[in-house]
């Protein structure tokens, strides 16, 4: 009887430390919603529509912060053609905004260290939040955000062509 105790309260305590297991966080739909809270002229669902929200990583600065990234595009509404705002957004570790650079066609692709590489050179038009203007296709970020620099690197499929 003492042996069908001890089984039954191992039982219990582990399905019921399964139980109050936390689950992870969407770090997509937290940085989606700090956003809507905190980003100027983030789209409203009236006159401009978001249409992509794409978390792509994070970037870790030389002083060991983090910095999230996201790929925002919306469209304007009631348009003939598509015309759309293009973003590349940063968020700090507690997901709080910290500002956006706009493109056209050179999309982010993926994270590196405090790297963020671009599909060619950054192309669009500068933002009056943004930090400085920004050219070449890597943003470097190792000294924060708002030391934000930029450079082109002959990275294959991020260069912009197959010579690099």
């Amino acid at each position: 009887m003492l042996r069908l105790d001890i089984c039954l309260l191992m039982l219990i305590f582990t399905v019921g430390g399964c139980a109050v297991t936390p689950h992870a966080s969407d770090v997509r739909e937290t940085l989606l919603y700090s956003a809507r809270k905190s980003e100027p002229n983030f789209p409203d669902g009236h006159e401009l529509l978001l249409t992509h929200f794409s978390y792509l990583g994070h970037l870790v600065t030389s002083q060991g912060e983090v910095i999230y990234v996201i790929d925002q595009r919306g469209v304007i509404a009631g348009q003939l053609a598509p015309h759309g705002q293009n973003f590349i957004v940063f968020f700090d570790h507690h997901f709080r905004y910290l500002g956006k650079i706009s493109y056209v066609q050179s999309r982010p692709l993926w994270c590196d260290g405090s790297r963020l590489y671009l599909w060619g050179d950054l192309d669009g038009f500068p933002q009056s939040d943004e930090p400085v203007h920004l050219t070449g296709n890597v943003i470097d970020v190792a000294g924060g955000y708002g030391k934000i620099t930029s450079y082109h690197a002959h990275v294959y499929s991020s260069s912009g062509g197959l010579d690099d």
